[in-house]
């Protein structure tokens, strides 16, 4: 409408005609046809009113053709459009545009000094201009619902997904807390072995516990209580934890800040720790037979910039892509889990992360989060 209105006002001379049986029916039938009452009722008003303050329209005409288009498309909307096919709204359409040009000319006061050819070129010219524009119209809202369908589809699909995967990382810890409660009931058992039995059937709920409490933060993570976290002092809390895991594969970890001086965020300290902890644990396990594990800490336009990097197997551009997605994982016996809470965590507290890679020569993730103070 924007750009007819141009052409008709700047471009080429303004014809009353072409814009009473052109312009506005086209504009008012699309409206009132494919969007429904106000964007119909609006169109009507803005064409008419711009008709003849602008184009020197005749009112009375305009006003009998156009509201009267503006009700049947209504109408047709409401009662007819959502169960019909694009032969039968382009029929409805291009009735109701030839009842507008019918009632235009029967009410125009000067209708009997037209010209035969010119009437009917104007005709003719905005029927074309019809069938173009509700096959138009017809394929956009096509494309909407096809969307609206697949998304809905995926998400299904996910749900559905989402649940077996539940039931199966649960199933099997479950099972085990089972066999050995299962096992302490046995006559002659020992007492030391009971109580082996009953710390691997806590374990089991334990883990069955932790999954759930995983799935829970990346469906809906959240910051309970955000406070200044010092990153320099986390870290270094974490040492303890990945040491042991270092040692075992083989992995050297070299740990180097740009400023030692006092870094802070605002977040919750537990889940901070928890990202870092699932990436430190990632890029070791990505390491099997060795390599170098690198954290790094630096203050880049008023942001925390956290790095850790590893010298292991790397992943493919395809592999990037569907980093933080559910279900994705890269080891075989993973959940991909673990970075889904990632990516959650570190969006609720306001923060980026980014991975980049190469196969075979290891992964760099960056977290970056606004300075605190």
């Amino acid at each position: 409408m924007a750009v007819l209105s141009t052409c008709y006002q700047i471009i080429e001379p303004i014809d009353p005609l072409v814009f009473s049986l052109h312009l506005m029916p086209i504009s008012i039938m699309m409206a009132s046809v494919f969007e429904g009452a106000w964007p119909g009722i609006l169109v009507c008003a803005a064409v008419t009113l711009c008709g003849v303050f602008f184009a020197g329209t005749d009112i009375e005409a305009n006003l009998a053709s156009n509201l009267l288009l503006a009700l049947l498309g209504v109408w047709f909307h409401y009662r007819m459009f959502w169960k019909s096919t694009l032969s039968r709204t382009m029929g409805y359409s291009l009735f109701f545009m030839f009842i507008h040009f019918v009632v235009f000319l029967a009410v125009y006061s000067e209708s009997d000094q037209l010209n035969a050819a010119e009437v009917l070129v104007l005709f003719v010219g905005t029927m074309i201009s019809a069938v173009i524009v509700v096959i138009t119209c017809n394929k956009v809202r096509s494309q909407e619902n096809l969307q609206e369908e697949l998304y809905k589809a995926e998400k299904f699909h996910m749900i559905g997904e989402l649940a077996a995967s539940i039931s199966h990382e649960i199933r099997n810890p479950l099972t085990t807390t089972q066999g050995f409660l299962q096992m302490m009931a046995k006559p002659g058992i020992s007492s030391a072995s009971i109580e082996r039995y009953r710390l691997h059937a806590i374990e089991g709920v334990e883990q069955a516990n932790a999954i759930i409490t995983d799935y829970l933060n990346y469906a809906k993570p959240t910051i309970e209580e955000a406070r200044p976290i010092h990153v320099i002092e986390e870290i270094k809390g974490l040492l303890p934890w990945i040491t042991p895991l270092s040692v075992m594969s083989s992995i050297e970890i070299r740990i180097e800040h740009q400023q030692e001086r006092a870094l802070y965020i605002l977040g919750e300290p537990k889940k901070f720790q928890q990202c870092l902890l699932n990436l430190m644990k990632n890029a070791i396990e990505a390491m099997p037979t060795g390599g170098l594990l690198s954290i790094s800490t630096r203050v880049e336009n008023r942001q925390v910039c956290i790095q850790i990097s590893d010298t292991g197997v790397g992943m493919s551009k395809l592999q990037l892509r569907r980093i933080g997605l559910p279900f994705f994982t890269t080891k075989e016996k993973g959940t991909g889990l673990g970075l889904m809470v990632v990516v959650s965590l570190v969006k609720v507290m306001d923060g980026e992360i980014l991975f980049t890679s190469k196969l075979g020569r290891g992964t760099v993730c960056e977290i970056k989060y606004g300075l605190y103070g």
